[in-house]
């Protein structure tokens, strides 16, 4: 059935590598999140700043 298996990347053993820095990861939600945090703009985009104290 496989609901709670880990997936056929994560099988294999692979390891995903960050096109900007080069750290690697077991996971690639986990490198998907640390390209989004380290190396996104700070305030990406349009949108205004919703937190009136300016920190996050």
């Amino acid at each position: 059935m496989g609901l709670f298996g880990k997936k056929k990347e994560e099988q294999a053993g692979g390891t995903f590598k960050c096109q900007y820095c080069d750290m690697k990861f077991d996971d690639k939600e986990r490198m998907k999140r640390h390209m989004k945090k380290a190396h996104s703009e700070k305030g990406g985009g349009d949108m205004p700043n919703m937190n009136p104290f300016g920190f996050s």
